[in-house]
């Protein structure tokens, strides 16, 4: 009997021991159970919502493969543009090309200026900052409708919004922030409709930067959230904007709702281009250890989303925290099988406390090979990641090293030159000087050794761009390079321009030729190509994403 009764209290003492790792505490306000089951439940959902994505653009090139009419497929490309835009950064890119390809060949300057924009905040979303900020200010917006010119300002907002991100613990921070605080200004004013959700949400963000945490500020973020239906992407915007209100306030209930109906939205959408999830671990991992698990989950679920994009601001931001939560979720696993082993060792006498406790243990174990698989799994993405990281490293060292022997050589060069001259001078051998002078064949020497390094650096740095240069001309008068690796005279003069070297000045300096010779080269090129009135500003596009 009295085996029974230290054998039942034993059990009791387990029991209330394990408990805290199975339960959460709930909100007085919100159900946090509720919440993170209906959090769960779209989230093991997410390839249903994927797969209602790819059947609709599926759809739409279908519809684009079977039109002839041109103007009817420039909004199809649209249309699959705006699809691709926050799912796939590479497709996105594509269509916004295809749109910007037949629109110049249709002289259609609408949708000239629209896939413009597109590509920009195609390049803004995948962290292509400067790339963006310079296809946008180039453009002529005095020939822009007010619709085109509310979606040009609206991107440039975005373009700075992403920019100050990434500039978090920079000075730079707040100059970039001030530049979105205009273009939003802007954006807003240009609006047609004062009466739609976008235009609250935009409102909504003008409010967070002039007055932050200001009720008006809230106000706009409610209307445009209960305007905005879960799939779209200004509900998610919206209802992340309450969130980070709610945040600031120090109501943490509401703050998870409303978070947790920013990540739902996006799910929904689909968008891979999202936020709120990765940012909602992050809030959990700060709350409380115990959430550390759930925390894991769902940082992993947001990495997938930025490689699955190529989110480069996304991955970069995860990377901080992931080994943080990764390691805490293992801790907190090994304090649990510590406490089950200890358990094991004080009941161990008891053999049938021993046998119930040594099945307890086996469940436990298993627990914990999960989480070492699920860390195994977080550590390859790190790796993978740390391993691009290392190769854009790898590929800055290099072209270092490429600039360093060029530098050291003309330094000897000219060191060894200005010896003789002062050699010449002190024994008064002007003549002989003289004689040297006019028979040094530096330039042309050198000539062959700058164009031999130029041409190897250019083609590993843009290995397409002979292939995307003969797009630019007639079928008939494309280049073909004697051999790998070695540029013509031609294509290097436009390989300089491709790298910003504009000056016919500059150009003839650095190749050695005349102003008139360089004249020459580029007036005949322009004659081989298909459309002459574009073809500088089409040189300027070339290999301009590389991958």
């Amino acid at each position: 009997m009295a085996m029974k009764t230290l054998i039942r209290c034993l059990f009791c003492c387990a029991v209330m021991l394990f408990l805290p790792i199975h339960t959460h505490a709930s909100s007085a306000g919100v159900d946090e159970k509720e919440l993170f089951a209906r959090l769960d439940q779209y989230i093991a959902e997410r390839s249903k919502y994927e797969a209602r994505k790819e059947n609709k653009l599926k759809q739409l090139k279908l519809e684009v493969s079977n039109t002839t009419d041109g103007k009817r497929k420039l909004q199809l490309y649209h249309q699959i543009y705006r699809e691709y835009y926050t799912f796939r950064y590479d497709s996105a890119m594509t269509y916004a090309n295809l749109g910007l390809q037949l629109a110049v060949k249709r002289h259609d300057e609408y949708y000239i200026h629209l896939n413009q924009i597109n590509s920009a905040a195609v390049l803004s979303t995948g962290g292509f900052y400067s790339q963006a900020e310079d296809s946008l200010l180039s453009m002529d917006t005095q020939r822009m409708s007010s619709q085109l010119l509310q979606y040009y300002y609206y991107t440039l907002t975005w373009v700075y919004n992403y920019w100050a991100s990434f500039c978090e613990n920079s000075q730079y921070k707040g100059y970039y922030t001030d530049k979105k605080k205009f273009y939003l200004a802007k954006s807003i004013q240009y609006m047609d409709n004062k009466k739609s959700a976008l235009y609250y949400y935009l409102s909504g963000e003008m409010e967070f930067i002039t007055h932050p945490s200001g009720k008006k500020e809230l106000d706009y973020y409610m209307e445009a959230l209960e305007m905005s239906p879960v799939n779209a992407r200004v509900h998610a915007s919206s209802a992340y904007g309450v969130a980070r209100y709610y945040l600031s306030k120090g109501e943490t209930e509401l703050y998870e709702k409303y978070i947790v109906e920013a990540a739902i939205s996006d799910i929904v959408c689909p968008l891979k281009e999202n936020l709120a999830l990765q940012e909602f671990s992050t809030y959990l991992y700060k709350k409380n250890p115990k959430y550390s698990k759930r925390a894991a989950r769902y940082i992993k679920c947001s990495m997938e989303d930025a490689q699955f994009y190529n989110n480069r601001l996304r991955m970069v931001e995860i990377s901080r925290i992931l080994p943080l939560i990764t390691e805490t979720n293992h801790q907190t696993e090994v304090r649990q099988n510590r406490i089950v082993t200890a358990f094991l060792v004080v009941v161990s006498v008891l053999s049938l406390c021993f046998l119930a406790l040594a099945f307890f243990a086996f469940k436990q174990n298993k627990r914990l090979s999960k989480s070492r698989k699920e860390v195994k799994s977080q550590n390859t993405l790190l790796e993978e990641l740390n391993g691009k990281l290392l190769n854009t490293n790898k590929l800055r060292e290099t072209y270092m090293r490429l600039f360093m022997d060029i530098s050291a050589v003309y330094i000897k060069k000219l060191d060894d030159y200005r010896k003789l001259v002062s050699r010449k001078i002190k024994a008064k051998q002007t003549g002989d000087l003289l004689t040297a002078i006019n028979s040094y064949k530096l330039a042309e020497e050198e000539a062959v050794n700058f164009y031999i390094r130029f041409d190897k650096a250019f083609m590993e740095l843009y290995p397409n761009f002979v292939d995307e240069f003969n797009q630019l001309l007639l079928p008939d008068k494309q280049i073909v390079l004697p051999a790998p690796n070695s540029l013509t005279k031609e294509v290097r003069i436009f390989a300089l321009m491709r790298l910003g070297v504009t000056d016919g000045q500059e150009l003839a300096t650095l190749l050695f030729y005349s102003t008139q010779t360089i004249y020459n080269y580029k007036s005949a090129m322009r004659r081989r190509a298909k459309n002459v009135e574009t073809f500088d500003a089409d040189i300027n596009k070339l290999c301009h994403v590389i991958s």
